[in-house]
């Protein structure tokens, strides 16, 4: 190793960081960090945002000091700094306090807010009927915030399909507004630590006001409170949650799963959890995924043509972030090599992405999931009898093999017991139709396909 590439030091650095604490506090607090540069006596590491640098500051500085000086062989000076986009780097403060002055509303806003993404907004967001309902009731709670129909929202679905970004749009837009003063976003790994951090030393009534005294509480992912042992965790949001409920602030959450199938969860919060508004984040259908690439491709300012957006939009179907992980391929390649992106390049580009997804995905994987999700044999998928419930599980197979397969109607048909290729356009068109009108059958259809993503 170079001794002087920070890149690399802080990479070595990291390895025996890892071995130093949790899995889950590595996790929260360093992975989105950066070795940025190293001199004779400074050594200067990216942060996310202010919020992780002060806990990096307070909470492992003095591990990192001494891995860091073991690495280099020298006494250098550690520098905490924010990275903004390829130009700025924004000293970390050195004298934050763990916890905010319940009554310093200004400061509160700024730093309760700073963890977000700025491109994680109502403008950047792409609207179809996988998430019209979610889109359209997180505007409705940035408008009335508090009502008690919205309060709280859940916004759910599988990975990768923007609730995030629609729970941060929520943020954004509260604070451009000005429709409630104090707003606090996190994700429950960040509210877990805290509040063990609180425990740790005994500040668990500043931990407390600091939670409940907000106008708007937003927390990520609250499947997170479901691992492990967190019944302490779990008792302390929910008192936070009814004394905000109690007094009209407003409250989103986010989970990977409906809240009473997130097992580990106590009923009491579940219970309080499906008070509000649940709204389901769906895959993204064919339509939405050319708007999404077309989005992407103009805010990232890459031309790419109809044939190449038709292209990925038919072949990554899985969630958004496969989208946009292809348009960032393209845009490198582009960078790099100074050519513009045709067909031809798309496909040689994307070749080793999309030709795993390709792989992994089989007929013979679909009939397989879909024939254990109802609880039918892979023969009866095939075989002539025509059951009701064996019916529509055939319809849905069939459905799944013409949008995560490129196998044609014709050769779908014939694995499926010799049916005619009409027979498959017949049951797509009726899947198609169902799920939109059916919450459920929507619900479980998502639950096959994520588990074959």
């Amino acid at each position: 190793m170079k001794q002087e590439d920070p890149a690399q030091l802080w990479s070595v650095c990291l390895s025996e960081l890892r071995g130093m604490m949790p899995a889950q506090t590595f996790a929260t607090w360093f992975e989105r960090t950066k070795g940025h540069d190293v001199t004779s006596d400074k050594f200067t590491i990216e942060v996310p945002n202010p919020f992780s640098g002060e806990r990096m500051l307070k909470r492992f500085h003095d591990k990192i000091s001494q891995v860091v000086t073991t690495q280099l062989g020298r006494q250098v000076s550690i520098d905490y700094h924010i990275f903004e986009g390829n130009t700025q780097i924004v000293p970390v403060l050195t004298d934050l306090p763990s916890y905010m002055p319940a009554d310093d509303r200004q400061i509160a806003v700024e730093e309760e807010t700073d963890n977000l993404y700025d491109n994680y907004t109502f403008e950047n967001f792409v609207v179809g009927e996988c998430n019209d309902f979610a889109h359209a009731a997180s505007l409705a709670v940035v408008k009335s915030p508090g009502q008690q129909t919205f309060n709280p929202l859940v916004i759910y679905g599988g990975v990768g399909l923007g609730k995030t970004h629609l729970a941060q749009a929520i943020a954004h837009e509260s604070k451009r507004l000005g429709t409630v003063d104090r707003i606090r976003y996190v994700t429950s790994e960040i509210f877990y630590s805290e509040f063990i951090e609180s425990i740790q030393e005994k500040k668990t009534k500043e931990f407390a006001q600091t939670y409940r005294n907000v106008d708007l509480l937003i927390v990520d992912d609250i499947q997170f409170f479901c691992k492990g042992h967190k019944d302490r965790t779990q008792e302390e949001f929910f008192h936070t949650f009814d004394v905000l409920r109690q007094k009209g602030k407003q409250i989103v959450l986010t989970s990977d799963r409906i809240p009473k199938e997130l097992s580990g969860l106590e009923e009491r919060l579940v219970s309080r959890f499906e008070w509000g508004l649940l709204a389901d984040m769906k895959l993204p259908d064919y339509e939405t995924r050319e708007a999404i690439l077309l989005k992407k491709a103009d805010k990232d300012g890459l031309s790419l043509s109809q044939d190449v957006i038709a292209y990925i939009a038919d072949r990554v179907a899985s969630n958004i972030r496969e989208l946009e992980g292809a348009v960032l391929s393209l845009l490198a390649y582009a960078s790099l090599s100074h050519c513009d992106i045709t067909i031809e390049v798309a496909k040689r580009v994307l070749s080793n992405k999309i030709r795993r997804r390709q792989r992994s995905v089989g007929i013979e994987d679909i009939q397989k999931a879909v024939a254990g999700h109802y609880d039918v044999s892979v023969e009866d998928l095939v075989a002539k009898t025509r059951k009701k419930h064996v019916v529509a599980a055939r319809q849905i197979a069939m459905f799944l093999c013409r949008d995560m397969t490129r196998a044609s109607l014709k050769d779908i048909g014939v694995i499926f017991g010799k049916r005619d290729h009409t027979t498959v356009i017949h049951a797509c068109q009726t899947v198609k139709k169902l799920l939109l009108n059916d919450e459920h059958l929507q619900e479980e259809f998502d639950r096959i396909k994520n588990s074959l993503s």
